[in-house]
């Protein structure tokens, strides 16, 4: 999955930059909006990811393992999170069609506060209505989001949830202990494995590995 903040406000030369990158990936990509993306110029990048029908960057993949919805949480030139109505009810009938399948949810913005301030005045608005339509499926796996830069799990009305720090800058735990809004830690990607009734969650530094020598 490759969540959000694809660009800086929707720079074409940012979509070129990942875009070139991704064309020998060797895995199936599922690419999400972010704040800081435009439907616009994300359109253009990736011409074949899923829209709905009201034309928000949403989409739903079911494999063997289950079904996983990947959502349109961008609100426009803003930094905070919307799920408007519209968008709720295409994810209650995509939770009604997944029946008793497991679902995992992608989203950009967190539907809940995480304890930082800068960060919890920008999340998803509304969050008590898209937990409602979360209600009416028994069986949500796990919620993975991003937007706050760091890596973290909750456990929200009983979904657990995870994020990855962000790869171009983190948000401090304690902005005291840095002086600024923004930190330089090890970015992260995720690997996520399903296996039966499991969920792991490596967090991979990749950027920051090197031998240890223990003689």
């Amino acid at each position: 999955v490759i969540s959000g903040d694809l660009t800086n406000d929707g720079d074409s030369m940012a979509y070129d930059w990942i875009v070139d990158r991704l064309e020998n990936f060797p895995l199936k990509t599922f690419p999400m909006v972010g704040n800081h993306d435009t439907r616009e110029g994300f359109a253009q990048a990736f011409p074949e990811t899923g829209r709905d029908e009201n034309g928000f960057v949403q989409y739903a993949h079911k494999n063997s393992d289950g079904v996983f919805l990947f959502l349109d949480t961008l609100k426009g030139p803003v930094s905070e999170g919307e799920y408007c109505a519209t968008r709720r009810d295409w994810l209650a009938g995509q939770l009604r069609a997944a029946a008793d399948d497991p679902v995992w949810i992608f989203m950009h913005h967190p539907p809940f506060d995480i304890a930082l301030p800068y960060m919890d005045r920008i999340k998803l608005e509304d969050p008590d209505a898209f937990a409602e339509v979360l209600s009416g499926h028994d069986d949500i796996r796990h919620i993975f989001f991003g937007h706050v830069h760091r890596a973290a799990y909750v456990n929200w009305r009983g979904i657990p949830c995870t994020c990855l720090p962000g790869t171009n800058h983190q948000i401090p735990l304690n902005r005291a202990s840095v002086g600024t809004p923004y930190s330089a830690e090890p970015p992260m990607y995720g690997v996520v494995l399903i296996e039966g009734g499991k969920t792991i969650v490596h967090f991979e530094a990749c950027l920051d590995r090197a031998p240890v020598d223990m003689t």
